[in-house]
């Protein structure tokens, strides 16, 4: 894998450190630190967030991604879960309340760059990135797609605005060679033992 960038970028620092904080939660602190070390970040070792931190602090784009690559390398197969969960806690410490999916893809089209859009067939929202951030210059050795964090962030985002549970489906991936990513989003069907029973 790669993250030459074709362009040098620049992303918001919150992001970052939200990240961080996520990773925190789920690996701990010995393992956080193990990720910051392989991307060679060490000077974010144990770095509390920084108190003068606003909405237009700003993260050079090749530090989030040397980040994103560490976790990848270090984290290998079977790691969807993790990432996805990083996602929802990601959204955790980013999400204003009561923001709709539509309202939150302009933010993170402002936080994290790429060029997002939303649209609807039937009952499945989708939304589509161009210029993926998480996948951008990455080529997936697996086959499968991995932006595994922005699905999560959209499935945290969507059960906060309705109080329902989604799946979220990355059926396309610029790791994979498509031109986009794309992300279907369904409802989950709550199983009513009762009816079942009845059967």
């Amino acid at each position: 894998m790669t993250t030459e960038l074709k362009e040098k970028k620049e992303i918001a620092a919150n992001v970052f450190y939200a990240l961080l904080t996520a990773l925190n939660d789920i690996m701990g602190q010995d393992g956080k630190n193990s990720v910051l070390k392989y991307a060679r970040l060490d000077q974010y070792i144990n770095q509390c967030i920084p108190q003068n931190l606003t909405p237009q602090s700003t993260i050079d784009y090749n530090t989030f991604h040397a980040l994103l690559e560490s976790m990848f390398t270090l984290l290998g197969f079977g790691t969807s879960a993790i990432l996805f969960e990083a996602g929802r806690k990601w959204l955790i410490y980013l999400m204003p309340f009561g923001l709709s999916l539509k309202e939150m893809i302009i933010k993170l089209e402002n936080w994290i760059g790429g060029k997002w859009s939303y649209t609807k067939e039937g009952d499945t929202e989708i939304v589509t990135v161009h210029e993926c951030p998480i996948c951008f210059n990455f080529k997936s050795t697996t086959g499968k797609p991995f932006c595994h964090i922005i699905s999560g962030a959209l499935s945290k985002i969507k059960e906060s605005e309705t109080g329902d549970r989604y799946e979220v489906i990355e059926d396309k991936c610029m790791a994979l060679g498509h031109d986009c990513c794309e992300f279907k989003i369904i409802k989950k069907l709550k199983f009513n033992v009762n009816e079942f029973l009845k059967e």
